[in-house]
This record gives structure tokens, C-alpha cells and sequence, in this order.
């Protein structure tokens, strides 16, 4: 579990994107990207932008209807939202080895615990299971996620990565 928060433009995003398919090669890798709605994955220059600029010169193939990216190796990388607490159940029989969330203050600590709970390490297969996050400041979970992950995170085992616009060398800020 690993929270990247911080200052807007930090190159969270692209951490993110780049943790999801760190274990692509792995015909049993599963991973989710979460956002609170699907209109911010497919804002301009957002998530999904980025994972088609990135993917869509190699072999990976993008299925819009589930909004997934599948790998040659059958690993694949969704997208999904969770506007509200019901929209959990979306998920409920589902496994992943990643689960990113994407301004995770804009959650409420219920939808992370439930989706925490959808990892699930694979039996003789070497990928682990990642909970990965990133967030600026505020929002509604902004209580929440201060003492998860900063105030609690260290005896938690929660690495906490503070994010400056200047980890970002491709900003002109």
C-alpha cells in the first residue's frame, strides 16, 4: 500500500498509469484504475488519453465496452469508476493483483476498504498484490486519507511519497 499525494501536476497520474502495468507480461495480471466518475478517466489529457497514447502503438488491444486494455499475454488493465458506495458491488466478484485509485480524497474510505479487499494473490504466480494510490489535498476523504496514509501510514506499513511539481520535469509551470 503506497500513497503519492501532493502538489497538482506532480506526475501522480503517470505513476499510477506506469505501477498498473509494471506486471503486464503475466497472462494472469489483473488490474483496476480507479477514478469517482468515467468522465474523469476520459477528460482530456486524463487517464484514458494517456494509457491510449501510451498503448495503442504495442500489441495491447482496447476493448471500449468494458473499458479495458488487453495484453498479447492476456493480462489486462480496466478502467472503472465508483461515483457512489453501491457502485462497490460492481466489483464484487472480481480479483486483482493492483488496484490504483486516482485522487483518492475523492473517495470515501468505505469504496477504498471494499476495493482493498478485491486483491487477491494468485497461488505459483510471482506478481504481488499492490494498492497504490495518489491524491492532491482536499476533497471529501481529505480527513480520512491524512490519517490513513500520512499520520498512521508509517506504523500501517503505508509508504507516503509527497509529490512537488517539480518531480515532473515535463511541466512548464
Amino acid at each position: 500500500e503506497s500513497f503519492y499525494g501532493g502538489a497538482a501536476g506532480g506526475g501522480k497520474s503517470e505513476a499510477l498509469l506506469q505501477a498498473a502495468l509494471q506486471y503486464v507480461d503475466q497472462p494472469v495480471y489483473a488490474a483496476l484504475i480507479l477514478r469517482r466518475t468515467y468522465a474523469d478517466l476520459s477528460k482530456p489529457g486524463a487517464l484514458l488519453d494517456m494509457a491510449q497514447e501510451w498503448l495503442a502503438p504495442t500489441d495491447a488491444q482496447w476493448r471500449s465496452q468494458s473499458h479495458t486494455w488487453e495484453f498479447p499475454s492476456g493480462a489486462k488493465l480496466a478502467f472503472g469508476y465508483l461515483a457512489n458506495d453501491l457502485d462497490v458491488h460492481q466489483f464484487q466478484s472480481a480479483g486483482f493483483q493492483f488496484v490504483g485509485f486516482d485522487e483518492l480524497t475523492q473517495f470515501g474510505e468505505f469504496q477504498y476498504r471494499y476495493l482493498y479487499s478485491r486483491l487477491r494473490r494468485l497461488a505459483g504466480v510471482n506478481v504481488p498484490i499492490r494498492m497504490r494510490s495518489a491524491s492532491n489535498p482536499g476533497g471529501i476523504g481529505h480527513d480520512w486519507v491524512k490519517q490513513r496514509m500520512i499520520a498512521e501510514g508509517r506504523k500501517r506499513g503505508i509508504v507516503y511519497i509527497p509529490a512537488k511539481l517539480s518531480d515532473n520535469p515535463s511541466l512548464d509551470a
